[in-house]
C-alpha cells in the first residue's frame, strides 16, 4: 500500500516523541531508586572519615529513644546546680533533698574535677567495670542516680531535639511514663481482680481514665518548655525546633500486674485522646524476677487493650537478653509471643531472636507482616556484651526482616545515632543497608497517614500519585495533595529531598 513519505516520516516522529515521553516517565520513576553515582564502600573508610561522613547523613527517624535516659550527664550536673538538688557521695547519685548522711548540695561539689568525673562514671557506663557492675546493671541502675524536677522534662526534651538536628535527623518517637506513680498508685488500691476484663473494669470504675487530661497538661508544659529552650518561634531559633516529635507511652514491667497494667491502660486512652502519643511500650529489665514470671500475662494483657494493635500500636521491648542474664526458656519465645500474642509492630532490641523456638519462621513471618525490629547495637553492647559484629542486624537483613537503628539512652551510653550507624557498619552493613535503616526510622513510624512507598523495606516503587517525583524539592498536584494530607507521607518527603541533597554533595 502507497504511504506518502511526509505522513511516513509524520508517524516516525510522533511515535519516536510518544516513546522518548515514556521512557522519560520511567526513567524519572527510576530515578528515585537509582543513585545519581555510584554509592561510597563505607568498609574501606577509617575510623574518621566514616565519623565524618555519617554525622550529616540523614537518619530518617529514631524509633527507640527513652527521654530518661537521653540526657547527657553535663547537663543533669549543671540542672542538679541551678535547682538546689543535692549529690549522695556515697551513692555518687543525684538526689532532691540532703536528708540523710554523706549529702552535699551540689553547687558545693561540682567545682571538684575528680568528683565530677566519678559523677559521671556512675551516671553512664563509659567505665566498664565501674564499682564491679556488669555493663547490665551499671546501666539499669544509673536511672535511679540521674534524678531531675519535673520541671526538665522540656529541657531533656529540647537536648534530644537539637542533638538529633545536629545529625541532620528530623523525627523521634520518644519513651516517656507520664503519671506513672499516679497510675500505678491507683493500680495498687484497685488490686488484681482475678482476670483481665474484671482488672479493666475496675480500673475504669476507680477513674483511670481521668489521668488523661493530666497527661496532655504534661505533655503541653514539657513541649512548650522545649520551645521555650530553643528559642522556637524566634529569630534565634535553634535548628532543633524543626524536629518532629511523637511519644510512645511506656509502662514499667516490673512490680504487681495490675500496676503495669493501669500504666498500660492510661497508655491506650492517651493515645486516642491525644495524637502527640502514638503507640505503646513495655520497659525494665526483661530479665527481672517480675519481668520473667509475668511475661504471659502481659502479653495477654496488652492483646486484650490494644485488641492486639489494632486499636493503638504496639512496640515492645522484646529479646533484650543473652544467656549470661536469662534462663534459656526465656530466649525460646519472647519475640514469638510479642508479635503473634500481643500484637506487636515493631521489636525493641530483638538480639535473642536468633535463639527462638523456630527462629527462621519467625523471621520469615515478620519479614511478610513488616514487623520491624529496633536495633540498639551499641546498647546492647554494653547490656549484653554482644558485639556489633556479631549481632543478629546482619542476619535480620538477610531474612528480609525490617530494621532500623536506634540508641536506647544516648546519654547513659554516652553516643549519639551516628555511632550506632558507624557500629552497623562494623557488622557488615553497606551504605544502601544505611540508607534502608534510615527510612525505615520513618516508614514504619506510628506517624498517622499512609506512607509515601509502597514498598517499605524496599523503596522501588513510590505511590502513584508522586512517581517520579521523590526527592524533590517540593512535591506538584496530586502528589503535594497526597503528602500534605499524612503526616508520615509529609516526614518522608522531608527525608527524600535531604537524602538527595546529601548524595548531590557527594558525586
Amino acid at each position: 500500500m502507497f504511504r506518502h513519505p511526509e505522513l511516513d516520516r509524520s508517524r516516525r516522529v510522533r511515535r519516536a516523541a510518544g516513546m522518548g515521553r515514556i521512557l522519560a516517565s520511567l526513567a524519572a520513576a527510576l530515578a528515585i531508586a537509582t543513585p545519581a553515582a555510584a554509592a561510597p564502600d563505607l568498609s574501606k573508610m577509617g575510623a574518621a572519615e566514616l565519623t565524618a561522613f555519617l554525622k550529616p547523613f540523614p537518619k530518617g527517624g529514631e524509633l527507640h529513644n527513652h527521654l530518661g535516659g537521653s540526657t547527657p550527664t553535663e547537663d543533669l550536673i549543671d540542672w542538679a546546680v541551678e535547682d538546689g538538688l543535692c549529690i549522695d557521695m556515697t551513692e555518687l547519685a543525684i538526689r532532691h533533698t540532703c536528708a540523710g548522711e554523706n549529702m552535699k548540695p551540689a553547687a558545693e561539689v561540682v567545682a571538684d574535677e575528680a568528683l565530677r568525673s566519678a559523677l559521671t562514671d556512675s551516671l553512664t557506663t563509659r567505665h566498664p567495670g565501674f564499682r564491679d557492675r556488669s555493663g547490665h546493671d551499671q546501666f539499669f541502675t544509673a536511672f535511679s542516680r540521674r534524678a531531675t524536677t519535673p520541671k526538665r522534662a522540656g529541657d531533656a526534651l529540647a537536648e534530644a531535639m537539637e542533638t538529633l538536628a545536629r545529625q541532620n535527623t528530623w523525627y523521634i518517637e520518644l519513651m516517656v511514663t507520664p503519671q506513672g506513680a499516679a497510675a500505678r498508685g491507683l493500680g495498687a488500691r484497685v488490686g488484681w481482680k482475678g482476670d483481665i476484663a474484671a482488672t479493666r473494669a475496675a480500673l475504669t470504675e476507680a477513674g483511670l481514665e481521668k489521668l488523661v487530661p493530666a497527661v496532655i497538661a504534661d505533655t503541653d508544659r514539657f513541649e512548650a518548655r522545649a520551645r521555650e529552650v530553643l528559642k522556637c518561634g524566634t529569630p534565634q531559633a535553634r535548628p532543633g525546633c524543626g524536629v518532629t516529635v511523637r511519644y510512645l507511652f511506656q509502662s514499667i514491667r516490673q512490680g504487681p500486674p495490675e500496676q503495669t497494667m493501669a500504666q498500660l491502660q492510661l497508655g491506650v486512652a492517651t493515645v486516642l485522646a491525644d495524637k502527640r502519643w502514638v503507640g505503646l511500650q513495655l520497659v525494665a529489665p526483661e530479665d527481672s524476677y517480675d519481668a520473667t514470671r509475668y511475661y504471659d500475662l502481659h502479653m495477654a494483657i496488652i492483646a486484650e487493650l490494644t485488641d492486639r494493635g489494632r486499636k493503638v500500636p504496639v512496640a515492645l521491648h522484646a529479646g533484650e537478653l543473652t544467656l549470661k542474664i536469662a534462663h534459656p526458656k526465656h530466649l525460646s519465645y519472647h519475640v514469638r509471643d510479642a508479635v503473634r500474642v500481643a500484637g506487636a509492630r515493631r521489636i525493641g532490641h530483638g538480639t535473642d531472636l536468633p535463639e527462638e523456638m523456630g527462629a527462621d519462621a519467625l523471621a520469615e513471618e515478620m519479614a511478610a507482616k513488616g514487623v520491624l525490629v529496633e536495633v540498639n547495637l551499641l546498647s546492647n553492647e554494653t547490656i549484653l556484651e554482644v558485639k556489633p559484629e556479631d549481632h543478629p542486624y546482619a542476619w535480620l537483613r538477610k531474612k528480609g526482616v525490617p530494621v532500623s537503628l536506634s540508641t536506647d539512652d544516648a546519654g547513659i551510653t554516652r553516643s549519639e545515632l551516628s555511632d550506632d550507624y558507624q557500629a552497623a557498619v562494623r557488622n557488615g552493613a553497606t551504605y544502601e543497608d544505611l540508607k534502608t535503616a534510615a527510612r525505615n526510622g520513618v516508614a514504619f513510624s506510628f506517624l498517622s497517614g499512609p506512607g509515601l512507598w509502597e514498598d517499605p523495606n524496599r523503596y522501588r516503587r513510590p505511590v502513584k500519585a508522586c512517581a517520579g517525583q521523590v526527592g524533590a524539592a517540593e512535591p506538584k498536584g496530586a502528589c503535594a495533595a497526597f503528602v500534605a494530607a499524612s503526616d508520615k507521607a509529609r516526614e518522608q518527603w522531608r527525608h527524600e529531598r535531604l537524602l538527595r541533597e546529601f548524595e548531590a554533595t557527594r558525586r
